[in-house]
């Protein structure tokens, strides 16, 4: 019933909420070039290769739902991709109803991840193969590669920031090994201005191979053979076949009636040529697993069923079926099956060896209960409740009976930890090491396993997380609207996905400009933050996918007008310079807990760059403003987010209630779009790098007049040269630019020599200006020069910068009270 509720909410929500989505098939053409399908010619298929050749072939390799892409008009398809978030399906084991992409999109929206993904500034994704089975892991992730490569650069969907937002890859389960060797293949193949790979990561994947209960190959292939069972018959094939049977640490092979499984971790796909990939260093690597890492097996029974049904006239036994499966550590019987029919001689096969993987820790799967219900409901029907049989025109009615019917021990693992994991012990495969069952999480470095996994993080369902305390792992790739325990299930794939978004999050950061290359991870993720900590899951991620938000009552714009709160876009004319251009009222003050937020497009620009900022101020006017860092803005014509997170630091925001955006430029024309605060965010800032001078000026910085009314020109005469600035009224500015945020935690003061009788009205100050600036006068002369030495406490503040630390971006000069003459012999720090 759940599940029926959930399907039919999924399909409504599809519809009403993120019905934005674009199917795309692919094929593979004779010249072995990937194709997307548009269109069929008697039994080909036709389409066009990544440059718009035209290309044909013979069958659909691999599909593609990108989901909520942003517009674009221009391109044949009306979207672009903006920093694709890729989610690879895993392996389809139904034989009979083939898997669609609105299957796997319903599966994913059971965590909400679409939603989140998107409202995180990513285009997902959803990648399916036709076929996971019968086709071959290598193979498929060829197909891969060459999608990543399609879709880097081609015709028909635009990739505008491919070489900055490159891929980002999440393999589900089989997906997860797919993707791993596909993004190898593309990524260490590829020319420097293809898309790179910026992370990849698997959930629950089986890098070192699955596991299934060792008598179950010998069981499913005896009741195929032997009792014409076509569902066995047809597991058997599915067992046997590539895509299936390179991911299981137990080969299977049949060798004319006998059937055997045997642990093999040699000479094999997993365990020779993709070990390439699993070394690959060219980009970070995130794996979790859904197993838990105890240190040892879970409880569980050797016996997983029994069952036993007999057909009877009197005290003749006209027929049976016994199917027995068993674990066992030490040579011991595995597995018991026999079929006797009429007057036949019973056909039987034991089946003995020692499954030491059943249960190794890791993710489970109810495969024993799977085939106890399918050879149940097989026996029930080969002798049913009502049995009779017509003998020489008479019949005869003919007792059946249960002589077992136990289902004793229902699931075994499938992915063991250390698997999902890529865990190695000594410098070698954990699989293959007793450590594959006896590793803990005690002291484990999940965040960086260095040369104890091949990833560069590794995760696994430790004490930390919400399912640790389960008696046995949790099912593999379980869903929480498809088990009764559906709330601990949501929980787990909650932690699940922080981790790897968490990842995500720092490999986005740029430490040298000291910021998100994607502006939507602001506030809601920290590049310090640890993984493990779950108690810092975003507001996002807790509100399943969805920011909190909260709109401005007042908002006015210096170049329209008559565009005032009510308008989700206003678009205007932007003269060039460092302008002031919109207003917004919080109606109280500004809260700590949250980001500022609007989206930006300009078009027409007057030159090819544009820089944005933003005030915080008491007044409409802005007195006493805060001014946030500085951010680039692109100048493409297409929408760009722009986000600041408030300071967090007590007192910091007191009195301050209105938002002031600055647009810096050459002029162009300029849309603003739905500006609004983002609630439950937190601004968890590290302390920054060192500045790289001292020497401010003269030096490497830049410096920047706030508009065509300040004049900046080198000065000479007798005692020097320097710079000299002139404020035609109070108020007017300029400043250097330190490119980022820098600490300059090793200095006491700032020191300025400048020119007698100049510098008397102009204030100095680190990004911000408060209540009580620095003034410039009142120096003392030293070597014909005035210095001024102020303490960076003073013209600093601290309240509002990273864990207190002497930071800034930049150092501001501004007229104060008059205007002013200011000639500057040298700034530095000491």
């Amino acid at each position: 019933m759940i599940r029926n509720i959930w399907l039919a909410f999924v399909a409504f929500f599809a519809v009403n909420a993120m019905a934005a989505h674009k199917d795309y098939s692919f094929f593979v053409d004779g010249q072995e070039k990937l194709c997307v399908e548009n269109g069929k010619a008697l039994l080909n298929l036709e389409g066009f290769d990544r440059t718009g050749n035209a290309c044909s072939g013979k069958a659909e390799t691999v599909r593609i739902r990108v989901i909520n892409a942003p517009e674009d008009q221009g391109s044949p398809t009306g979207i672009y991709l903006e920093r694709p978030f890729l989610i690879i399906d895993g392996i389809n084991l139904d034989p009979v109803e083939k898997k669609t992409l609105t299957d796997l999109e319903g599966e994913v929206n059971q965590a909400w991840i679409p939603f989140l993904l998107k409202n995180l500034g990513y285009t997902p994704i959803l990648v399916q193969f036709t076929e996971t089975v019968r086709t071959s892991l290598q193979e498929n992730s060829k197909v891969l590669s060459q999608l990543f490569s399609f879709l880097s650069d081609n015709k028909l969907i635009p990739f505008p920031g491919a070489k900055e937002d490159g891929f980002i890859v999440l393999g589900i389960s089989q997906g997860g090994v797919i993707g791993r060797y596909g993004a190898y293949l593309y990524d260490s193949h590829r020319s420097s201005v293809d898309a790179p790979i910026r992370l990849f990561s698997s959930l629950d994947s089986p890098h070192q191979g699955a596991v299934m209960p060792m008598g179950l190959f010998n069981t499913v292939a005896f009741w195929g053979n032997k009792g014409n069972s076509a569902s066995a018959l047809m597991f058997k094939d599915i067992l046997l076949s590539k895509g299936a049977a390179d991911l299981l640490v137990y080969e299977n092979k049949c060798d004319g009636g006998t059937c055997t499984s045997v642990a093999n971790t040699k000479g094999r796909f997993l365990f020779e040529d993709y070990r390439n990939a699993a070394e690959y260093k060219g980009f970070p690597t995130v794996l979790v697993s859904q197993g838990q890492l105890k240190g040892k097996s879970p409880e569980h029974k050797n016996d997983y069923y029994h069952l036993e049904r007999h057909a009877d006239k009197g005290p003749i036994t006209l027929g049976s079926a016994v199917s027995h499966l068993h674990n066992s550590d030490n040579n011991g019987l595995l597995s018991h099956n026999r079929k006797k029919e009429l007057t036949d001689d019973a056909v039987s096969n034991d089946y003995n060896g020692t499954s030491k993987y059943d249960f190794i820790q890791g993710s489970t799967y109810p495969f024993a209960e799977t085939i106890y219900s399918s050879l149940r409901q097989g026996f029930l029907d080969a002798m049913p409740e009502d049995m009779s049989k017509n003998v020489l025109l008479l019949n005869f009615n003919i007792g059946t009976s249960w002589g077992a019917d136990e289902l004793i021990q229902d699931r075994s693992t499938f992915i063991p930890t250390v698997s999902a994991m890529d865990m190695k012990c000594n410098g070698d495969l954990a699989i293959r090491s007793d450590c594959g069952f006896t590793q803990s999480s005690a002291g484990f470095p999940f965040e960086n396993p260095g040369t104890k996994s091949t990833a560069n993080a590794a995760y696994a369902v430790d004490p930390t997380h919400p399912r640790y305390g389960e008696a046995i792992s949790g099912r593999h790739i379980e869903l929480p609207f498809e088990t009764k325990a559906m709330q601990p299930v949501y929980d787990g794939l909650r932690v699940d996905m922080w981790r790897i978004l968490c990842e995500v999050a720092k490999y986005d950061y740029d430490r040298d400009l000291g910021q998100f290359r994607n502006p939507k991870l602001i506030g809601y993720f920290s590049p310090d933050t640890k993984c493990l900590d779950a108690s810092k899951i975003p507001d996002i991620m807790r509100n399943t996918g969805f920011p909190r938000i909260g709109r401005f009552a007042y908002a006015r714009y210096d170049y329209n007008a008559s565009a005032t709160e009510k308008n989700s876009e206003v678009k205007f004319k932007l003269p060039a310079g460092w302008k002031k251009v919109a207003s917004w009222n919080s109606g109280e003050n500004i809260r700590a807990n949250t980001s500022f937020e609007v989206n930006v497009k300009v078009e027409n620009p007057k030159g090819n760059w544009m820089k944005a900022e933003l005030l915080l101020c008491r007044t409409k006017f802005c007195s006493g403003s805060l001014q946030l860092n500085e951010v680039s803005v692109p100048v493409d014509g297409k929408i760009h987010t722009l986000r600041w997170q408030m300071p967090a630091n007590d007192g910091a925001l007191d009195g301050l209630r209105w938002f002031r955006l600055v647009l810096n430029s050459d002029g162009g024309d300029v849309i603003l779009i739905d500006p609004y605060l983002v609630l439950n965010t937190y601004g968890e800032a590290s302390v920054p790098a060192k500045i790289a001078s001292a020497d401010i000026y003269p030096g490497s910085y830049e410096n920047f007049a706030w508009d065509a009314n300040v004049q900046m020109e080198p000065y000479d005469d007798a005692l020097g040269s320097g710079l000299e600035v002139k404020f035609d009224r109070a108020g007017r500015g300029m400043h250097f630019a330190f490119g980022r945020m820098v600490s300059m935690d090793d200095f006491e003061n700032l020191v300025v020599d400048y020119w007698p009788e100049t510098c008397q009205h102009t204030a100095v100050f680190f990004d911000s200006k408060k209540l009580t600036t620095a003034n410039l006068a009142n120096g003392s002369l030293q070597n014909g020069f005035v210095r001024k030495i102020l303490p960076l406490p003073e013209i600093m503040d601290l309240s509002v910068t990273p864990q207190g630390s002497k930071s800034a971006y930049r150092l501001v000069l501004q007229s104060i009270s008059a205007s002013d003459r200011c000639v500057i012999k040298s700034i530095s720090l000491k």
